[in-house]
């Protein structure tokens, strides 16, 4: 069936395309309208995306004597749940298609399915601490603590059909005067969503571990760490204990078949124990670092460590004697403090220019101090000529011998640098730029001071 349309704009702009390049914006615009793609109705929605699986439980610890009795000991992990499917995508609203419409037409999409979501994990198993005298008895014990099995993930979602055009084309006649033409249109099917993805499978749980204790006795408990105040550490020695343990190979072999664990197990071969203690060798006074809190741990071989916050320094020695392992301190000061250094006087000029830093926290006696310069200076009058840009004339450390400490206060004899006379006379401006990188022990910090005048 044709439609006869009134003459208009369509015609005007098929005319003018013939004739006239379409760099010109008006005729750009007539040429988008004569190609127009119109939807219709709705495109479906998404499905709905599945929920992830539980992962599963892991199996509770166990500890039995092996007396020579035949045993059996579970604690095996549980099964991780299965992943949710995803939804199937919704339809789109396929309403009633324009008829003889002046455009062409795109019928609404349909939507992709949900994903399904991944299956949990399963458990993992439980360790197993079994003390035993004599080592046949394990034979007679059934150990199950496998890893629990994995979720499956879900499927995913299928997707939505498209909808799909009633009329896939038509033709309308456009008049001027008594000259006619026929301009043909189309529908374009609307597109079928996708399908979502499959969620993943979870992972098998790990098997429990076998600990063995070739002893009838229990262990005694042990504390291979303790955090106290500096104050409790000086006060008295604090006792420190640690069960010392030896990974092999093979459980499994040990244990009567069908059992099932992790194939390195754990030995018992014996305990660590030692004290630990703090002492005040610094001038300073122990009022102000009391309350601050210390670690110290029992390694394996019986050493013992100490740690201290990072919000404090602190450098000493550790002198470790039967039993009884000491850390002296000799130096500290809190982190804060590292860095409070203040820009001093600037004076002089030439092979007298100094520069000072000050230091207001007055922890210079427990400190190394080393500075690093950048210095630039310009060419004529920067306030004159914002075009003019500084050069480097120096950068790197200031020796040890052109800096002089007098109590809290540092005098860097920049002049006696390796710098050309003209960049230290009279008038030359001068942008510095100071790099203070203060430390104690293994701690450090840098602090930066800019300095910019004229000499």
């Amino acid at each position: 069936m044709k439609y006869q349309a009134p003459v208009g704009i369509v015609l005007t702009a098929i005319a003018l395309m013939t004739t006239v390049p379409l760099a010109n914006p008006f005729l750009s615009q007539l040429v988008a309208i004569a190609d127009e793609i119109r939807t219709y109705g709705t495109d479906g929605t998404v499905g709905r995306h599945g929920r992830v699986g539980q992962a599963g439980t892991a199996g509770s610890p166990r500890t039995i004597r092996a007396d020579g009795q035949p045993q059996q000991v579970y604690s095996a992990g549980s099964t991780g749940r299965d992943g949710e499917d995803g939804d199937v995508g919704d339809n789109p609203y396929c309403r009633s298609q324009p008829r003889y419409v002046e455009y062409d037409l795109q019928a609404p999409d349909g939507a992709a399915g949900g994903d399904g979501g991944n299956g949990g994990n399963g458990g993992d198993g439980g360790d197993v601490t079994i003390y035993y005298d004599t080592l046949a008895n394990l034979r007679l014990i059934t150990v199950d603590a496998r890893g629990g099995e994995p979720g499956q993930g879900g499927r995913g979602g299928w997707g939505s059909d498209g909808c799909r055009c009633q009329d896939r084309d038509w033709e309308v006649e456009v008049c001027d005067g008594e000259n006619c033409r026929e301009e043909r249109y189309i529908c374009r099917d609307g597109n079928d969503g996708r399908s979502g993805r499959n969620g993943r499978n979870g992972e098998r749980g790990n098997p429990g571990q076998l600990w063995l204790v070739n002893q009838t006795e229990p262990l005694l408990p042990e504390t291979p760490t303790q955090t106290q105040t500096l104050e409790t550490f000086m006060r008295q020695p604090v006792q420190l204990s640690k069960n010392v343990w030896q990974s092999r190979s093979g459980a499994v072999i040990l244990l009567a078949a069908g059992s099932f664990v992790a194939d390195i197990y754990q030995e018992y071969v014996g305990r660590a124990e030692g004290r630990a203690q703090i002492v005040w060798e610094t001038p300073q006074s122990q009022a102000a670092f009391l309350g601050i809190s210390a670690t110290a741990n029992i390694q394996e071989s019986g050493n013992i460590q100490f740690q201290f916050p990072e919000t404090t320094w602190v450098a000493g020695r550790r002198d470790q004697t039967e039993g009884l392992t000491t850390y002296t301190i000799t130096r500290v000061v809190r982190a804060e403090e590292a860095t409070r250094l203040a820009q001093g006087n600037v004076s002089g000029r030439g092979v007298d220019f100094t520069m000072a830093v000050v230091d207001l926290a007055a922890t210079s006696d427990y400190l190394t101090t080393k500075f690093e310069l950048d210095y630039k200076t310009a060419e004529g009058d920067p306030r004159d000529d914002r075009r003019v840009r500084y050069s480097t004339r120096y950068e790197g450390d200031i020796p040890e011998e052109l800096v002089s400490r007098d109590n809290n206060r540092f005098v860097l004899a920049v002049g006696q640098l390796p710098l050309a006379s003209r960049h230290l006379r009279r008038g030359t401006y001068v942008q510095a730029e100071l790099r203070i990188t203060r430390s104690l022990g293994e701690n450090s910090a840098t602090q930066t001071l800019d300095w910019e005048g004229r000499l």
